[in-house]
């Protein structure tokens, strides 16, 4: 097989959570580029519209659908829309999260630390669960889960806490689940970003000038993660030159975690 056959996605099915903006709208629009239709989901429907056109773009399908990943029926209700639509499920984005709230322990409420576990780890899970039997049915998929750096340190400078946890979670998932599911011929891989330059981490940085600073001191290519660049990592592991790993997690950080 080619390289060009390898890293095609053409007439794949990929759904992307968190899709109306920042990391998922950037997810969408590589895999589109490299040939798959899209199912993006948002909680606001209103905002996956900009993604939508984007998609159209490059001659894909594209199906818009209101979820709350935490929400079990209407997981199931996605999950449902697209076999329905597409008749299979290929791929798998789980981006959707919330924000560190950087709350030192002894000030983050039970409510403060559900939210969080609640999204970044309750939610992809429902969302894998869900897609998981649709690929298990059909012997074939792939799941990237959205860790994070913060999944394998406590970043210097910010508080550790819920966010942090969520996402060392998710590498344990992601390490379940490729056990799990591996006789099905299902890949489950995980992404651990470091700092990119998404809209809010740029409007923290603005904010806090000195310790935009620090954090850039600390990383050894001394800039902010490019999106367009982990948008392409994406549809590589999203493809069939993925198809020998499982299981992992890829650190893309600039080499933030080699201190």
């Amino acid at each position: 097989m080619s390289l060009t056959e390898l890293l095609s996605l053409q007439d794949r099915i990929a759904i992307v959570t968190g899709a109306s903006r920042g990391l998922g709208k950037a997810f969408s629009t590589a895999l589109a580029e490299a040939g798959a239709h899209l199912v993006i989901v948002s909680r606001h429907i209103d905002e996956l519209e900009d993604t939508a056109a984007t998609i159209r773009g490059y001659g894909r399908e594209v199906l818009n659908l209101q979820t709350d990943i935490t929400r079990e029926d209407q997981v199931r209700e996605l999950v449902a829309q697209t076999v329905e639509r597409f008749g299979h499920i290929d791929i798998l984005v789980n981006n959707a999260a919330t924000e560190r709230q950087n709350l030192p322990p002894e000030q983050t409420t039970l409510k403060n630390w559900s939210f969080v576990i609640e999204t970044n780890l309750n939610g992809p899970f429902l969302c894998a669960r869900e897609v998981g039997k649709v690929m298990i049915s059909q012997r074939y998929g792939k799941i990237i889960n959205m860790a994070s750096m913060s999944g394998m340190i406590i970043n210097k400078h910010f508080h550790g806490g819920s966010y942090d946890v969520s996402k060392s979670a998710v590498v344990g998932l992601t390490k379940a689940l490729a056990v799990e599911w591996a006789k099905y011929n299902i890949n489950v891989i995980a992404l651990a970003p470091g700092y990119y330059g998404t809209a809010p981490n740029r409007k923290w940085f603005e904010a806090n000038p000195e310790i935009h600073q620090q954090v850039i001191d600390m990383i050894p290519l001394c800039r902010l993660g490019n999106i367009e660049e982990l948008a392409a990592l994406v549809a590589i592991l999203a493809s069939d030159v993925s198809n020998y790993m499982t299981g992992s997690t890829v650190v893309i950080d600039g080499g933030y975690t080699l201190w």
